[in-house]
């Protein structure tokens, strides 16, 4: 299970290379669309389309892209990129993130589009409008998986307002566990104070985001401590579900732990989320 996604800029790609050792995350996002200077979106396209990737696929990287929205030029081109790219039998950009998504209906449009090409690449789409925040589950419904953008939701208020932040947190996280869905919390700026930045990740753990996005090296370490789940989490899994159904019994304790209907709904849930992820 992906549970960290590294965003480095298209036009620092060069740079990640080197490093790549360095940098022990499950998925790499290139990013073409916050971290690029809006007159050097072009220079970031053709950064892309002209980068050999085979060097980190090798290395058993995953690579996501994420892309401008469609409701603007340079979002059009960037789809084109990637028409131009799978067309051409380079398919290293398995995920595509969809920004600035308020409806189910523009997710559908991008997979429309999408389906036209030799490949068909994964969908996961952020949840940082307002009314994105309202439409949550119906962007659930046509994602492959969500991700919270906490600095542009707040960018749409006069203040930042803790209590719909929180809010639209637990929205998205509720929508993407009813559609099995990983759920991607937004990337820290705090890249100093790594105790802070731990607290930051547990807490968004306990809301029920499975991974989490890192702008720094330094984040690599702690959202992969904090967010993975060994084999022995899922073996108990299992094993509370093999007891169940062995007793006999609605209510059973075994080592101290109760095992109940209920419980053995949540670690089927959780089985079957590790299985797809």
């Amino acid at each position: 299970m992906d549970v960290c996604l590294f965003y480095t800029p298209a036009l620092r790609l060069d740079s990640l290379l080197k490093k790549r050792h360095e940098i022990k995350s499950d998925t790499v996002v290139v990013d073409l669309e916050d971290s690029i200077h809006v007159h050097s979106k072009q220079a970031a396209r053709q950064k892309v389309a002209e980068f050999d990737f085979e060097p980190l696929a090798a290395m058993g990287v995953k690579l996501a892209v994420r892309i401008n929205t469609i409701a603007c030029f340079d979002g059009l081109a960037d789809l084109e990129l990637l028409k131009s790219l799978y067309e051409k039998g380079r398919f290293y950009l398995q995920t595509i993130l969809l920004p600035k998504v308020s409806h189910p209906n523009e997710v559908k449009i991008y997979r429309a589009l999408l389906g036209t090409t030799p490949f068909r690449p994964k969908l996961y789409t952020f949840i940082e409008t307002v009314e994105a925040v309202d439409n949550a589950d119906g962007i659930a419904s046509v994602s492959d998986g969500l991700c919270f953008g906490q600095a542009d939701l707040v960018s749409e208020m006069y203040s930042p307002n803790e209590t719909f932040i929180d809010y639209a947190r637990a929205r998205m996280c509720i929508a993407a566990a009813k559609y099995n869905l990983p759920s991607v919390d937004t990337n820290s700026f705090e890249i100093k104070d790594m105790n802070l930045f731990r607290k930051q990740c547990l807490l968004a753990k306990s809301y029920g985001f499975t991974a989490k996005a890192a702008i720094h090296p330094d984040h690599v370490p702690c959202i992969n401590d904090v967010f993975s789940v060994s084999p022995e989490a899922a073996d108990k899994y299992r094993a509370s579900i093999d007891t169940y159904y062995a007793s006999g019994e609605g209510f059973v304790i075994r080592d101290g732990e109760v095992i109940a209907p209920p419980f053995i709904a949540k670690a089927k849930k959780m089985l079957r989320f590790y299985e797809k992820s």
